[in-house]
């Protein structure tokens, strides 16, 4: 794919944006973590800058409190390594034992290797992953049926996007699958919930750009299998193992949760030349300054906080501390959000109960509010005479 003048400018607007702040490329699970938050704009805004919120508030009462651990990662390298040894031995032990590959089923191509660790590199990656799977889809002799590093291409906000998968795997004549390789055990056949229910979304993303990618050169996109493949150590070992998982109702949210990504260049463009992460993630400023380019930012943009940002976005204490000032009714989760539609506060909520004018976007819930409290001071009439709502 050829790069417009355009989409350039839109990278030197988004790099301009994100300045000196810390850098982190949009890997599937970083996209994963992202798509949760899609209607947040901010959010939105620092997936498409390659702005890493984990480290933006570092040194500030915001702070992330998660992140991948050195030991985990050094973990994760290692346990790669281990099963691309000797020609993806232990890699195709599995495949044959579990996925009834022949033994003759062993042609490899690892993309990690002669290409640079850049945009041009994962391009390039993704040119010949694309052509490999037209190999694969014709049945060429030449083709491989492991891939090691396939780079699939995505639209994310309607700007083009690289994501480099693990593995892409198929027998001749079967189906394609999408594995991806994870270092936390599976011990006595179960894995921790958490972290296996994020390598299925982020494999699910793999599914679902593969099957864009067979459908655009023209073939059935149901030669992806929605069988994902994932490889653990076997309990406190390193020894791997191969958990076989059908993610197709992980594949159809995915593909909705990614439909709702913005434009990411229309909240771009709304951005002047003055403002950026960079001071936000200044580790030399004052905390209070920081706060403060943050809120600007925030402002400009908007957010969208909820209790579950709290375990996968890096500004996630800093929005809920606007939340909390603003009394949003998003701390109280999305059924509230839902069922107060219109209504900016929780202190403007409880006004309509008592009865309150209702603006033009209150009308369709002020009457329920009223219903609710009049109901709430018969009840606690009724149970205490002497208690009414406004002492309580």
């Amino acid at each position: 794919m050829k790069t417009t003048a355009a989409q350039t400018s839109y990278e030197a607007k988004l790099a301009a944006i994100r300045a000196s702040a810390p850098a982190r490329s949009p890997t599937v699970r970083v996209l994963a973590a992202y798509a949760e938050h899609s209607d947040c704009n901010l959010a939105t805004l620092g997936f498409a800058a390659g702005v890493d919120f984990d480290r933006l508030l570092v040194g500030t009462q915001y702070e992330a409190p998660f992140g991948q651990s050195p030991f985990a990662f050094s973990r994760g390298v290692a346990f790669e390594r281990m099963i691309a040894k000797h020609g993806y031995a232990l890699t195709l032990e599995l495949l044959r034992e579990k996925m009834d590959f022949a033994v003759d089923d062993a042609k490899i191509i690892n993309l990690r290797q002669a290409y640079q660790k850049n945009k041009q590199g994962m391009q390039m990656r993704a040119n010949d992953t694309r052509t490999l799977i037209r190999q694969l889809i014709n049945g060429s002799p030449t083709a491989p049926n492991l891939i090691d590093g396939a780079v699939l291409q995505a639209s994310i906000g309607g700007m083009p996007a690289f994501f480099e998968a693990d593995a892409l795997a198929a027998r001749f004549g079967g189906p394609i699958h999408a594995g991806e390789v994870k270092s936390f055990p599976v011990v006595d056949g179960r894995a921790d919930r958490d972290k296996l229910g994020a390598a299925l979304d982020q494999v699910s993303m793999y599914i679902l750009f593969a099957k864009q990618l067979v459908e655009s050169i023209g073939a059935n996109p149901d030669l992806i299998s929605p069988v994902a493949l994932i490889i653990t150590p076997m309990n406190v070992s390193l020894t791997p193992t191969l958990s076989i998982k059908d993610v197709s109702k992980r594949i159809g949210r995915a593909e909705r949760l990614l439909a709702k990504v913005p434009d990411v260049r229309k909240i771009a463009a709304d951005i002047p030349p003055d403002i950026s992460f960079g001071p936000i993630a200044t580790p030399t400023a004052p905390e209070a300054s920081r706060a403060d380019a943050l809120h600007v930012l925030a402002d400009r943009v908007g957010t969208a906080y909820s209790p579950s940002c709290l375990s996968s976005c890096g500004n996630a204490l800093f929005c809920r501390g606007r939340a909390f000032k603003a009394c949003s009714p998003s701390l109280t989760g999305p059924q509230a959000i839902r069922l107060l539609p219109g209504v900016r506060s929780l202190d403007r909520a409880a006004e309509l109960t008592d009865g309150a004018p209702p603006s033009i976007n209150e009308a369709s819930v002020a009457p329920l509010l009223a219903r609710a409290g009049r109901l709430y001071d018969a009840a606690i009439a009724g149970a205490s005479p002497s208690k009414n709502r406004r002492a309580g």
